[in-house]
């Protein structure tokens, strides 16, 4: 009997440390350092085993994950991208510079690296293979920028500056033809920080108009509608995974907060963050928002559960921000 029973407790023991090693592995960047540069961090989805995976002379930021999980690239504040390989093992690579610019992220195939830069005199959106080194074009209108990659990588949304105004915009990055790209916006205000639907049949994005007051429009079936009105002006709106609702931010005059509402624009409902405003966020699932949010005095990193409102603040030492996951 006591060898059964040590046996039923040696597998409910393992089975809880299997358990609790499970959930997402987050990557973030913190100035808990003791050079007091931000560096790249990594952590588990409860706050444990927080771990600085770089030690760069200069500050770190915008950490991304590959798809796969295996390689993290971020940029530094003199506007040059780093790669590390194998970021999933507990002796991470040290980083490899791969070209000058910033707001890095991973094309779909999780090895060519999608990026901002004036490398050829205008600000744009360019594609890089760090095995060759040799950035290309993947945006020819002016100002491009805040590039979101549908998931099976065919096509490309953002902001650019075209016939006068800041449209956004969508290119099919299968299409070699020059009729590859089309305007989504209808509305004649500055269109920014678009996203895309997990199918690629909708977008959001946040239209300022002269005042600088943001509303939330959505494109879908070839018709553009505002969501948000009645809310003070709002920005930043991202698709839940399952594309049923759509988050965004409302910019007061002292602070920043969070909503989500329906992809009709029902059912708005404000999400209580902890830790202040809300500076940068992502849904990490169907019901949960990783966000890092800042009281005047620091960023922290925190979870919400956005039907409970339920909090669950990941740090507390330093300012740490910019959280991805995988």
């Amino acid at each position: 009997m006591n060898r059964i029973l040590t046996a039923v407790i040696f597998i409910l023991l393992i089975f809880k440390i299997s358990f609790a090693q499970t959930g997402a592995k987050i990557v973030y960047s913190s100035d808990n350092t003791k050079s007091n540069y931000f560096q790249i961090f990594t952590m588990n989805e409860d706050g444990s085993k927080k771990k600085q995976i770089t030690d760069l002379p200069a500050n770190c930021s915008k950490p991304r994950w590959s798809p796969d999980g295996t390689k993290i690239v971020f940029q530094t504040d003199d506007d040059r991208i780093f790669l590390i390989v194998n970021a999933d093992t507990e002796t991470p690579e040290e980083p490899i510079f791969i070209f000058g610019g910033s707001n890095p992220s991973f094309a779909a195939d999780g090895e060519q690296i999608i990026f901002n830069s004036d490398h050829d005199g205008a600000l744009s959106i360019y594609i890089i293979d760090p095995a060759e080194g040799e950035a290309y074009l993947l945006s020819t209108i002016g100002y491009s920028n805040q590039q979101v990659l549908s998931k099976d990588g065919k096509y490309l949304v953002y902001s650019a500056f075209y016939e006068g105004n800041k449209c956004v915009m969508m290119t099919d990055l299968e299409d070699t033809t020059d009729e590859n790209t089309i305007q989504i916006n209808v509305n004649d205000n500055a269109n920014l920080l678009p996203d895309l639907s997990s199918d690629a049949n909708m977008v959001v994005y946040s239209g300022f108009n002269s005042q600088l007051n943001g509303t939330i429009y959505i494109f879908n079936n070839g018709k553009e509608t505002a969501l948000s009105k009645g809310i003070t002006s709002c920005n930043l709106p991202k698709f839940s995974p399952d594309d049923k609702k759509i988050a965004f931010l409302s910019i007061g005059q002292n602070s920043v907060s969070l909503f989500t509402m329906g992809i009709s624009g029902e059912n708005k409902n404000p999400v209580k963050n902890k830790g202040g405003s809300i500076g940068t966020y992502k849904w990490l699932d169907n019901d949960r928002i990783i966000y890092d949010a800042e009281n005047g005095t620091e960023y922290q990193i925190g979870i919400v559960d956005v039907n409970t409102g339920k909090n669950v603040m990941l740090t507390s030492e330093g300012n740490n921000l910019h959280p991805d996951f995988f």
